[in-house]
């Protein structure tokens, strides 16, 4: 009898036990490559055509956050991807299929895809590419690499979930960005401006996730250009939001920890510049130095997160989306700031956006910030006519104080940039997301969390903004910040009202959440971006058909000795890499010798290392050059290594063959 009892207690304690371990959120993570082509496609984010690839300082990728509560199994899969932008068009082809292949809980408003904005990865991955001043080319293969690298994240973080606690907690990011627009900051009235400490939220707010006690990975939140990177650049380069991820991984690596993911999401960076001297440089010897400070300084306050003891999140998800038609809104009075309703207005570019941000090198040299309608032209609005359309009187008149370039919302038959964007509002516990397509300025965002706030009140302690997420769609200021007609306020599309308008929303969307209506897989959007898939023509990748005899010769090879902190460099014949793209994973190795076999020690994936490939000249038979560089460290162990270029040819007969060039051995010494 005693033994009988004892089993039943033992039993249903257990069953207890189990049920209390049941009550926490599964959560895996994972990390793909979406590295573009390396060369001969322009650059996203400078709009600059003559900034072309040449090679990579470091690789593409996506990272994934996949969350599911214990009590609905409700799903959230978040993704920041190393890209300038990410079109709606890729969203809504990775749900379709995770809706098929993974599971048909997922749907547009719990599919969070963010991009870091560098601006140093390959375009041609958007559909709006026929007038485009980012790239009027679209190709096919970046486009898929870039949309399945995505689905694989989030695929593999869905299978590998496990019981995990999430806990979140905060830091300063020292030195790590300045307003680079501050003249449009102070035009906001000045007791606004006197509830906050500075004129930049500083604050990085991270959510770490535990599995069996031990950290997987994290996302965290904080607001800066990746532009450390300069429109100099011709290598690609997830810039210093890439360099803070790898930073992290790599020293979760050395800890035994190698499946580590480390998410930089971007937040509110509209006015945020990275280049501390605010010339389009700073705060290192030169760009890539600069990057990698910038990153480091949010890698350590990642690291000052990590090692507190951070606050456990309560469970739970909900969420809210809608697409809104941005070109013709309607702003109630309660919102507008003038008494009456008001509308937001067809997208347009406005002179100051083709200005440039003063601060991040400037543009074309006809602009300045700060042109409004007062300031128009009669040969440049006769030039814009000329390259697309003349705008509307009622477009004019509804995006005043603005001076209006291009009529993108007007052109005909469709629209030449998206009108109809994603919003949406996640809870994760009490932890809210704002997800938005645009870049928002500091104090846009702090007006954007305050209405947020005054809705779900307790029910949130930590907000955070997802800007550049499942879209893009230009600039969000205040009112008052785009009456100033600085670049951020010219290349805020929909007019004046886009901020008070995206209040309402946030507003509405935080009141049917404490209602309990949420958005799900069964919710039918009434309204839908377009779906221009059969519009695009894809084209095939430059470079890529050029046929060489295979590569095999050092050109210039490296000493025989190379001390810690110094560079090796070795040329070497190669074709382009863009024939073997994408089936090469690395372009470039430092091998490491081992007893007497070579061992992988870095790739091109590793931010001390770069190659850049010369086009062949007339005389080459289709064969390039390819200069190898690797910067060694202070801490690179002694010992011997190599630097090695792999790729694929195109032979005679039109058939692609893999070849591999292996430079001097040398020996790294203190």
């Amino acid at each position: 009898m005693k033994q009988r009892l004892l089993f039943f207690v033992l039993f249903f304690s257990s069953i207890s036990l189990f049920s209390e371990a049941q009550k926490s959120y599964l959560a895996g993570m994972a990390k793909k490559d979406i590295t573009g082509p390396p060369v001969g496609v322009m650059f996203w984010g400078y709009a600059r055509e003559d900034q072309t690839g040449l090679g990579i300082q470091t690789r593409q990728f996506a990272r994934a956050l996949v969350i599911e509560e214990p009590t609905e199994k409700k799903i959230l899969a978040y993704v920041t991807a190393e890209v300038g932008g990410i079109p709606f068009e890729i969203q809504r082809e990775v749900v379709s299929r995770l809706q098929k292949e993974i599971d048909p809980k997922f749907h547009f408003g719990n599919v969070l895809l963010n991009a870091s904005h560098t601006h140093s990865g390959p375009a041609g991955h958007f559909h709006y590419s026929e007038i485009s001043f980012y790239s009027t080319q679209f190709y096919g293969v970046s486009y898929a690499v870039l949309r399945d690298g995505i689905f694989e994240a989030i695929k593999e973080a869905y299978q590998s979930r496990k019981q995990a606690e999430l806990k979140i907690g905060k830091a300063i990011v020292r030195e790590a960005g300045v307003n680079r627009s501050l003249s449009a900051y102070l035009a906001n009235p000045e007791s606004e401006r006197k509830m906050y400490e500075d004129n930049i939220d500083r604050e990085m707010l991270q959510l770490n996730v535990f599995v069996n006690g031990k950290v997987i990975g994290f996302v965290n939140w904080y607001g800066v250009h990746p532009t450390n990177i300069t429109f100099d650049n011709r290598l690609i380069s997830s810039d210093n939001k890439g360099i803070a991820s790898l930073l992290a991984e790599e020293n979760e690596s050395k800890k035994g920890n190698p499946s580590f993911v480390a998410i930089f999401a971007q937040a509110n960076e509209g006015d945020v510049s990275p280049n501390l001297n605010l010339n389009n440089t700073g705060p290192g010897k030169d760009i890539y130095d600069s990057s990698f400070i910038i990153g480091k300084r949010q890698f350590l306050a990642s690291q000052e997160i990590l090692s507190l003891p951070g606050k456990p999140l309560k469970l739970g998800l909900s969420f809210s989306h809608t697409f809104i038609d941005m070109s013709h809104h309607p702003v109630r009075s309660e919102f507008s700031g003038t008494g009456k309703t008001e509308y937001t207005c067809p997208s347009a570019y406005g002179y100051a956006f083709a200005a440039g941000s003063t601060e991040e090198g400037g543009g074309h040299w006809l602009f300045h910030e700060g042109m409004t309608e007062s300031n128009r032209r009669f040969y440049i609005d006769w030039i814009a006519k000329f390259m697309l359309q003349s705008p509307s009187d009622s477009l004019r008149e509804c995006q005043k104080p603005k001076a209006v370039l291009f009529p993108m919302g007007e052109t005909k038959p469709i629209p030449s940039l998206p009108q109809i964007l994603p919003y949406g509002l996640v809870l994760i516990g009490d932890l809210s997301i704002l997800v938005l397509p645009h870049e928002v300025t500091t104090m846009s965002s702090r007006r954007l969390k305050k209405q947020v706030k005054e809705v779900l009140q307790e029910r949130t302690s930590e907000i955070v903004l997802s800007g550049l997420t499942n879209d893009f769609s230009g600039y969000i200021t205040t009112p008052e910040e785009y009456a100033t007609q600085n670049y951020e306020g010219g290349h805020t599309l929909h007019g004046q009202q886009s901020l008070n308008a995206l209040r309402q929303e946030f507003s509405f969307m935080a009141k049917e959440l404490m209602k309990g209506n949420e958005f799900s897989q069964d919710t039918k959007s009434v309204l839908m971006p377009l779906d221009l898939s059969d519009k695009v023509n894809p084209l095939p990748l430059p470079n890529t058909n050029i046929t060489s005899r295979e590569p095999k010769q050092v050109l210039k090879g490296n000493g025989k000795e190379i001390q810690n902190g110094n560079t090796v460099y070795c040329q070497v014949n190669a074709a382009s890499p863009n024939v073997g793209y994408p089936q090469v994973k690395s372009y470039l190795y430092v091998e490491k010798k081992e007893g007497n076999s070579w061992n992988r020690f870095r790739s091109d994936s590793d931010y001390d290392t770069k190659f850049q490939f010369h086009n062949p000249g007339l005389f080459s038979s289709g064969l390039g050059k390819m200069d190898l560089i690797w910067e060694v460290d202070g801490f690179v162990p002694e010992g011997e290594y190599r630097l090695v270029h792999e790729g694929m040819y195109l032979n005679s007969l039109g058939i692609k063959n893999p070849y591999r060039i292996e430079c001097p051995i040398f020996a790294v010494t203190k």
